[in-house]
């Protein structure tokens, strides 16, 4: 279910522990949700992606 344009930033996020990412929703209208300790570093490695700032605890 996993985009193919995703599957390397997928594997990079789980493999450095920087980032986590969950797909969220179904039916084509779903959307990637991310979770990680430092929003700044995920950031610089996520530059080509855009990215929302949900909540920050």
């Amino acid at each position: 279910m996993i985009p193919s344009s995703f599957h390397k930033i997928w594997k990079n996020g789980i493999e450095s522990n920087d980032y986590y990412l969950k797909l969220c929703g179904s039916g084509g209208g779903g959307f990637i949700l991310g979770f990680t300790e430092d929003f700044d570093k995920a950031k610089t490695i996520l530059k080509d992606f855009k990215l929302e700032l949900v909540y920050r605890f």
